[in-house]
């Protein structure tokens, strides 16, 4: 079930709290009533003769007593109704990481981390301004214009209250008019952030690629025009709330004007007081600020509204990849038994399936190797053993339970998964090879470094396994990200490993050593091996060769060659191509 809505869910959650801020705020606007009311004796008396220097300063001491219980009650209000903007700003950042967490890999396929920088910073902050200063202001507004005009009108002059006020409807019209624009800009405005933000995401992850390329200037102009559109949309933005404003407080000009000429004339013919002319525009003073803030007001609620809009659309969300009604909590342990019975899997929105009719048995603590060419629907296997997406119900088993009633964190947890991307935190390298939830010590790390054959380039650093990553790990080598992927996957001691053509970005030589390594770990855990370098996956008990989303060739090494056909021909070109290597090698040598 979704949100339907945040500024209502938080304001029914903290309703004592608004209701202490309001009956404060409501304690500070009738302690302001007094200042008019005393200027207006003061007025009088001035008038009349009747002021000595005693009773100017017990009006002088009034006005300041007021005013310091005004300032005292309307700083307290505003800490306590402030501090709740920061708890609504607190939870929704809350809220969204963990939803973000919870959503599945198709998702981020869709999205620009631009615009997810950006709702999850700029329309955040927006939700806080509006909680902070709009619902502050509408308070003050409500309260004190209220008992203002309520003064007013029984304490001076109910015609002259009316008529100074007839111009304030049109505040209410105009905001009805403007409402749609501001809504619309304040979309434009967000987006555009969301775009330049993305444009500089994107240049930082691929600032290698633009300086090989020479590509500088042509990335200037990119940002620049994006830079432009971000600086045109809040114009327009601006714009917009300069007019509001501006309107605004030309409305309240032609109160102040209704005010002077018909109170100067009820002055003049005896139906007000000097004094009660003064207090009367002194009360008109006090509730011209709120309401030139109604301008600032509304566009403010109109961006909150619409930043709320973008915010619950991705709140609710539904996650596809979950714990269902089906789950069995009680599966706290995987041994590591994998059946694939029939399975046919269509990525969402695709037009062919990526994988048809797999029907495979993986024994507990044995090893499996795919290969195939790209796009044969490798990966694609292997996320689906993680549940990175769904499979259909009765196609995938592990220690014979549908995979869909295990529950993900007993899968995730008992599963190592080394991506093919190596992707590494701009944290330290420890950091990065521990990333688990239960905690390790040094010697596990360091045992990890050395199973995973990066451990003698890791102390090779000035900071060692201290040693801070930059943005996704790009400090290092792609051999080295690999391989301090692998000692991330090792080091959770699953039983099953998962190496999703993991080794692709070191040498022979390396991988050799890593697969040695990799023996001691290997036994007594089922290990899937996805490669494209034959040496990388010969050892595997079973091997299947994959093409356009089927298994056209399954057997051992051995059994694979004899039979002659795609598997046999990787192998032979691959043996060919060592041994031109090796040709290479020794001319180079003996030329040398």
């Amino acid at each position: 079930m979704g949100r339907k809505t945040i500024f209502r869910e938080h304001i029914v959650r903290h309703r004592w709290s608004y209701l202490i801020g309001f009956a404060l705020v409501t304690v500070s606007s009738l302690l302001q009533l007094l200042i008019p009311a005393l200027m207006g004796r003061f007025t009088d008396s001035l008038e009349e003769g009747a002021l000595g220097p005693a009773r100017i300063a017990a009006f002088a001491l009034g006005i300041a007593a007021v005013a310091f219980g005004t300032a005292l009650f309307r700083s307290i209000s505003r800490i306590s109704m402030f501090r709740l903007a920061r708890v609504l700003e607190k939870r929704v950042r809350n809220d969204l990481f963990k939803h973000w967490e919870r959503l599945p890999v198709q998702y981020y396929n869709n999205q620009r981390v631009g615009d997810l920088m950006a709702h999850g910073v700029s329309d955040v902050g927006v939700m806080r301004e509006v909680t902070m200063g709009a619902y502050y202001q509408v308070a003050e507004a409500v309260v004190l214009i209220g008992v203002t005009v309520g003064a007013m009108a029984l304490s001076i002059s109910p015609l002259l209250t009316l008529l100074t006020l007839l111009p304030l409807p049109l505040l209410t019209f105009m905001a009805y008019r403007f409402h749609n624009k501001v809504m619309r800009q304040s979309e434009d405005v967000q987006s555009a952030i969301g775009d330049m933000t993305s444009r500089v995401q994107e240049f930082v992850a691929g600032v290698r690629v633009v300086k090989a390329y020479v590509q500088e200037k042509a990335e200037t102009a990119k940002f620049e025009a994006s830079n432009a559109q971000a600086v045109h949309t809040n114009r327009e933005f601006v714009k917009t709330n300069s007019l509001f404003n501006g309107a605004s407080q030309g409305i309240v000009g032609v109160s102040f004007l209704i005010s002077v000429i018909v109170g100067g004339v009820m002055v003049l013919e005896g139906g007000i007081t000097l004094g009660e002319f003064v207090a009367f525009n002194t009360y008109l003073t006090l509730i011209i600020g709120p309401i030139e803030s109604i301008g600032k007001v509304m566009n403010t609620l109109q961006k909150g509204s619409a930043s709320e809009k973008r915010l619950l659309e991705i709140l609710n969300t539904t996650p596809e990849v979950t714990d269902g009604p089906d789950t069995n909590e009680s599966i706290a342990r995987i041994g590591g038994e994998i059946a694939f019975r029939g399975l046919t899997f269509k990525y969402p929105g695709a037009k062919r399936p990526a994988l048809r009719d797999i029907t495979l048995h993986v024994p507990r603590g044995s090893s499996l190797a795919i290969v195939g060419k790209v796009g044969s629907g490798k990966s694609t296997l292997v996320s689906l053993l993680v549940r990175m997406y769904n499979p259909p119900i009765g196609t995938l088993y592990v220690d014979g339970n549908d995979i869909l009633t295990v529950p993900l964190k007993t899968l995730r947890e008992n599963v190592g998964f080394v991506p093919q991307d190596g992707f590494l935190f701009s944290s330290t390298i420890k950091d990065n090879i521990s990333f688990d939830p239960k905690p390790h010590s040094m010697d596990e790390v360091e045992e990890a470094a050395r199973l995973a054959q990066v451990y003698d380039n890791i102390v090779e650093f000035p900071g060692g396994f201290e040693t801070a990553l930059g943005e996704r790990g790009l400090s290092l080598s792609g051999g080295q990200r690999q391989r301090v992927s692998i000692a991330r996957a090792i080091i959770k001691k699953p039983s099953i490993l998962v190496f999703d053509d993991s080794l692709s970005a070191v040498d022979t030589e390396t991988e050799d050593r890593i697969l040695a390594g990799l023996d001691r770990v290997m036994k007594g855990r089922t290990t899937i091996i996805i490669g494209h370098r034959i040496s990388s996956v010969r050892r595997a008990d079973q091997i299947i060769v994959l093409d356009q989303g089927r298994i056209v060739e399954r057997g051992d090494h051995d059994a694979l060659v004899r039979l002659g056909g795609i598997y046999a021909d990787m192998y032979h070109k691959q043996l060919l191509d060592d041994e031109a290597r090796r040709t290479d090698s020794r001319e180079e040598a003996s030329n040398g």
